[in-house]
């Protein structure tokens, strides 16, 4: 079971104050709407308010609190800020430019945003959605929690719980995804106990400031309850913001199976898209998962719940989007899989792009993380 943060646990009557005024927020039917309320979350005390962002801007090698001057901090800051240039120069603001200029109408018709197979990356997400009000998350990692940094500190354990997190964010920062086999370890050792850790580095490093956390269930309906004592996915809702409160969005992520038997077991997230839907479904370094039988419910519930989708080719595969339902516009080179992946082939999109005009992309994104190697495909439903 995931704890709650020291000085995060909320009383029984507060949480159950929380979930019933999430619940039929979450149950809005707000098909065709584009626009979903925010929860009526409670916010975080000042001292947790105070103590929480300060960890998150720790996290994301900003300064605040009063690690500044350690070493250890100081070369992470510094191993952050070079990553973040470099990041930034080739990658995000390159698809921040084109997110405004290809993705518009899909933004204008829905503020929602499902990422299966996220893992923590909010950071892609918000490049290309940078306007949703619900962001929706699922993986196989642990939840986790955001640390204190002083008392890392008091502890004199900073220094190691800052070099996991450069472990845990090297591949994204360097090739724009997580490697699945190394966030088994990365995001479940004796010093990260999950993703809370990287998604803070994200939202930090965006200049956002986190409002409200709750831990929370995931059930079989779709409804969020609370955490403690009740069957369903563990998952975290986190609301943030920028600059002014009025313009706070929401984070939900959910540890949990998306494979066929898992949604049996629990088919929670495709009620959750039908609660929420239709969103935009983002598909980054999915390993291919939806091209396979055994992933076929979350597949079409994909293609169900979804105005837009926005992929890689290791996201749904060409052939499942029908021409009588779907328009689907190229970007980039196809230039196949990785050879980890090179089974996954598409033939058929050789041979869309050869016969489609298709703009150059500048940016890579996914497996295929150079530029002049990386493709995308928009799908909108027609």
């Amino acid at each position: 079971m995931i704890a709650p943060p020291r000085g995060l646990r909320l009383s029984l009557l507060t949480f159950t104050a929380f979930v019933l005024a999430l619940i039929p927020v979450l149950l809005l039917p707000a098909r065709g709407e584009g626009n979903i309320s925010l929860v009526d979350t409670t916010p975080l005390s000042p001292d947790d308010y105070a103590r929480v962002n300060t960890s998150v801007r720790g996290l994301a090698g900003l300064s605040g609190g009063s690690w500044d001057s350690s070493n250890e901090w100081h070369e992470y800051e510094q191993w952050i800020d070079g990553r973040w240039t470099y990041i930034d120069r080739v990658r995000l603001n390159a698809m921040r430019a084109w997110g405004n200029s290809e993705l518009g109408s899909l933004r204008d018709r829905t503020r929602t945003v499902f990422y299966p197979f996220s893992g923590p990356d909010f950071l892609y997400a918000n490049a290309f959605f940078p306007n949703s009000k619900v962001l929706v998350m699922a993986g196989l990692e642990p939840v986790g929690t955001i640390p204190d940094f002083g008392a890392l500190q008091q502890s004199g354990r900073l220094g190691n719980y800052l070099q996991q997190v450069k472990t845990s964010l090297f591949t994204i920062l360097a090739a724009s995804f997580f490697k699945t086999k190394d966030m088994q370890s990365d995001f479940n050792n004796q010093y990260v106990d999950g993703l809370l850790p990287a998604i803070a580095v994200f939202l930090g490093r965006e200049g956002y400031s986190i409002d409200s956390l709750h831990y929370v269930t995931l059930g079989r309906d779709g409804v969020l309850r609370p955490h403690a004592g009740v069957e369903g996915a563990n998952g975290v809702q986190l609301t943030y913001f920028k600059g002014d409160r009025s313009d706070a969005r929401a984070l939900l992520y959910f540890r949990m199976d998306l494979g066929n038997d898992g949604m049996k077991e629990n088919p929670g997230f495709i009620h959750l898209m039908e609660h929420l839907g239709p969103g935009i479904t983002y598909l980054k370094a999915a390993s291919y998962l939806l091209y396979e039988d055994y992933f076929s419910t979350i597949r079409n519930a994909i293609l169900d719940n979804s105005l837009g989708v926005v992929e890689d080719d290791s996201g749904i595969p060409l052939k499942a989007f029908k021409p009588s339902i779907w328009e689907v516009i190229p970007y980039g080179n196809y230039t196949g899989p990785i050879n980890l992946f090179k089974d996954r082939y598409q033939p058929d999109m050789t041979q869309f792009y050869a016969a489609n005009a298709h703009s150059a992309l500048s940016f890579g994104s996914g497996y295929k993380y150079i530029a002049a190697n990386s493709s995308l495909l928009v799908a909108h439903k027609k």
